[in-house]
């Protein structure tokens, strides 16, 4: 038990410590919880925490008047590494990320690379020029299959570059997808795809999505569409240099997420289903609402 409580503290130096070389300046407000500040002039504070086995980073979004929670989806899908964006149970917006405690690469600049990333995904939605120039990590594409068996996630393919791996699920079966991305690794995981979307089961699904990137530890909801339909996948981004230990979390938190959300996302795309979710979210479809000419006068 000593031993136990005697490595909280050893951590929390150590991740003092990555966060001082990272960050432009660091205050603990509690055991395992910071308050840090990016080299990002215009972003809000940073709030860093440790919670099950990941060190956990937010920013609320300084925008006065976010995107919707569609677009925030599909900006999801182009942001770099495993930021998202995300909203909490009031529907306040924040930006987030994971980084696993158990991760094999140096934690200050892993920590350093996700500020950049913080400030480049705020400059997406804010129509400002980045803080940052730094190029993207490149690397050597990784050997999926090897990799995947130094994590002990057997494959289906012998493709060095792409392969299938059937993920943990309880309720049904569910499959993950690799893709060699950048040196590094983009696994990812249906949760629901359709040719066509109501209004309301396209905003109940974005509020659900959005939401559940708040619960879910290192995957990310993102809404991908084009002129076929659309597609509302689960993803895990592996920067380069990807790891075993790395791609290990990754597919375990597509089980997780994939038994949680694939189930909602599918009862979700029917209207009646996603009304009754609204009227329970939100008394009723607030783009219906906003839809509507308003003659009261404000007070």
């Amino acid at each position: 038990m000593n031993v136990i409580a005697g490595n909280v503290p050893a951590k929390a130096s150590g991740i003092h410590a990555a966060l001082h070389a990272a960050m432009q300046s660091v205050e603990a407000i509690g055991l395992g919880r910071w308050i840090a500040k990016t080299s990002d002039p215009w972003a809000p504070p940073l709030r860093v925490q440790t919670a099950d086995g990941f060190i956990l980073l937010s920013q609320e979004l300084a925008s006065p008047m976010p995107p919707t929670p569609w677009e925030l989806l599909k900006t999801n899908a182009g942001l770099a590494g495993n930021l998202k964006f995300a909203s909490d149970s009031d529907g306040a917006v924040s930006l987030r990320a994971e980084i696993p405690e158990t991760g094999e690469c140096d934690l200050a600049t892993r920590l350093e690379r996700t500020s950049r990333d913080f400030t480049t995904a705020l400059a997406s939605i804010n129509a400002r020029p980045e803080n940052s120039n730094a190029p993207a990590t490149e690397g050597a594409a990784p050997d999926l299959p090897r990799l995947c068996e130094q994590a002990g996630w057997p494959c289906s393919s012998h493709r060095a570059d792409r392969c299938v791996v059937a993920l943990d699920t309880r309720r049904a079966a569910h499959t993950a997808q690799l893709a060699s991305q950048g040196g590094g690794v983009r696994v990812s995981t249906e949760l629901a795809s359709w040719e066509s979307l109501a209004g309301p089961c396209r905003e109940s699904l974005s509020v659900f999505l959005l939401a559940a990137n708040t619960l879910l530890r290192l995957a990310r909801a993102v809404v991908t569409e084009d002129e076929s339909g659309g597609a509302a996948p689960l993803e895990v981004i592996i920067e380069a240099p990807g790891s075993a230990a790395e791609l290990c979390s990754a597919l375990e938190a597509l089980s997780v997420g994939a038994d949680l959300c694939a189930p909602v996302a599918d009862i979700l795309q029917q209207e009646e289903a996603a009304k009754h979710f609204l009227s329970i979210r939100w008394g009723g479809p607030r783009q219906l609402e906003r839809s509507k000419p308003t003659t009261e006068r404000k007070i």
